[in-house]
């Protein structure tokens, strides 16, 4: 598809004549049409595009028709509709109100398109980088949470998952190569394969044949392929799906033993949910949040009038807050929108990340763990340590008789306060070990240490109220706009939902900024012209 036809410049004349008066002030559709152009570069967006062939839809067009539609939250075949039937979705494209729009499955296409140049961030990027440049975006305060996105899968069991990674598997090799299929494969094997099936209303023990014979009936069909298939179906992704599916639901066999069942793998970690959506994992929160998808990092400014999304990404949902802190500084980075304070929950929070913030110019605020795994008794916070001197005291006074380095990455000393413990009258309450009282120094005891003692005072309880107002933006991304449940499978995609629907949010609410700004113009003017005329 060739360079598409240029945005239109002004908005006709007909529709602006029309439209105009009944939009309401804080409309995105009056945003986007009067000043879309400024916030999104067409020429960027141009260049995924080829110079030859048949000409495309303007790409400002497809980003403002799915801004519009993650806005309301409605499928393609809707939003294209309303391309046809809403006067205000043509007034923010510039277009006649005689239009007819095009084909729902050109928004498809579009996407397509922006997977294909990994430009999933692209609008988003635009638009932050705009905000940014035109003194809308303040990034010197920032907030950060994470969020669970629902995959869009339906929950199997372990049997289920089974036997649906091995009907993907024989789909994709009857694409592929349908006559190896056929000659290599028993016709009761692929029959009894090829549809789906459900462990509903199946006996305990039913359901555990049914999972046996299913496990090694998969390794005979991939022994059948890595000796007669060639290399083309070897590789194909539902083969290497079917191999780590059935090497974390199964011990495989050896010398003539068949395969067996592994314990249950249901429970959090690395392994795979559903053969629609490999990137979807089973995680928790809680006690009572439970959920097989994604999660969501969202990042926004602290500013009570005009609060905007600088950073969001769609994370796996068994990685920590933490680790995907370095990930968020790092996007901020590249857009150029670096805070100077950043504020997180305890998740995010340790020594780690408050020393790696550090060295990016961050001062991170938020709580560190106050917990010991020490039950009762003195605590390490209650011993005085000097790191530089490597000196350690008691809180009976005495002095460490070791203070050795370590060599492991997340402790920095072992420290040992040997025999002499055994004459103190205390010690009941400090140790059992006949050694004497031991104590391991993380790397970070200095920033832990000062960040305990800072948030127990008051004023560092009100100025974390600053990161509360972030879990109202997470539910109304969540709930508005439809993030909670993800519209499509995989992490790249859904990373795409996610930032389209940012660049929704953070246009609803520069629209309303900005007509709360002329409504305080007009009536400044209308006070100045009444104290004018009163004097006069």
């Amino acid at each position: 598809m060739s360079m598409p036809d240029p945005f239109p410049k002004e908005i006709p004349f007909s529709t602006r004549e029309i439209v105009d008066p009944l939009m309401k002030p804080d409309s995105v559709c009056r945003l986007l049409g009067d000043r879309g152009e400024a916030l999104l570069d067409e020429d960027n967006l141009c260049q995924m595009y080829a110079g030859e062939g048949r000409s495309g839809i303007n790409p400002l067009i497809m980003s403002f028709v799915l801004i519009l539609q993650f806005l309301e939250n409605i499928p393609d075949r809707q939003a294209a509709h309303m391309v046809v039937m809403r006067m205000d979705w043509k007034y923010a494209l510039r277009q006649e109100l005689t239009w007819s729009g095009f084909d729902y499955s050109s928004l498809c296409n579009f996407r397509k398109r922006l997977y294909a140049h990994d430009q999933e961030f692209v609008v988003f990027d635009q638009l932050v980088c705009a905000l940014r440049e035109q003194g809308y975006i303040k990034a010197q305060r920032q907030r950060t949470d994470a969020t669970h996105v629902l995959g869009a899968i339906e929950r199997l069991s372990r049997l289920e998952l089974v036997l649906e990674t091995m009907r993907l598997t024989l789909g994709a090799l009857i694409n592929a190569d349908a006559p190896w299929m056929v000659k290599q494969l028993p016709a009761s094997f692929v029959t009894e394969y090829s549809e789906k099936r459900e462990d509903y209303r199946l006996s305990k023990t039913q359901v555990d044949q049914l999972m046996l014979k299913a496990g090694g009936d998969g390794f005979w069909l991939l022994g059948q392929i890595e000796r007669q298939g060639d290399e083309r179906l070897q590789e194909l992704a539902e083969v290497h799906l079917l191999r780590r599916v059935l090497g974390e639901q199964f011990e495989p066999p050896s010398g003539g033993t068949p395969a067996k069942t592994r314990p249950n793998t249901t429970a959090c970690g690395d392994v795979i949910a559903s053969p629609q959506d490999p990137d979807v994992r089973y995680s928790k929160k809680g006690k009572h949040t439970q959920w097989e998808g994604y999660k969501a990092q969202v990042t926004e400014t602290v500013d009570d009038e005009l609060p905007l999304i600088t950073d969001i990404g769609i994370h796996s949902a068994i990685e920590a807050d933490s680790p995907a802190l370095t990930t968020i500084q790092a996007r901020l980075q590249a857009r150029d929108v670096m805070p100077e304070k950043q504020y997180v929950d305890q998740g995010y929070c340790n020594g780690i990340t408050i020393a790696q913030s550090q060295q990016q110019g961050i001062d991170l605020r938020g709580r560190v763990q106050e917990r010991s795994r020490k039950a009762k008794g003195f605590r390490l916070q209650d011993f005085d340590i000097n790191l530089e001197q490597q000196v350690a005291i008691c809180p009976q006074g005495k002095q460490a008789t070791i203070f050795n380095p370590s060599s492991q990455a997340d402790i920095a000393f072992h420290v040992r306060f040997g025999r002499q413990c055994q004459s103190c009258p205390v010690m009941a309450q400090c140790t059992t070990e006949k050694r004497g009282r031991s104590l391991e120094i993380s790397p970070y005891h200095t920033q832990l240490m000062q960040r305990r003692q800072e948030q127990q005072t008051a004023a560092f309880h009100e100025e974390m109220y600053a990161r509360s107002r972030i879990e109202s933006t997470i539910c109304e991304l969540a709930r508005k706009h439809g993030l909670r449940q993800s519209r499509y499978r995989g992490m790249r995609k859904v990373n795409f939902q996610a930032a389209f629907t940012a660049v929704a949010v953070n246009l609803k609410r520069l629209a309303r900024y900005l007509a709360r700004q002329t409504i305080r113009i007009r009536l400044d003017t209308d006070c100045n012209f009444a104290f004018g005329d009163s004097f006069a």
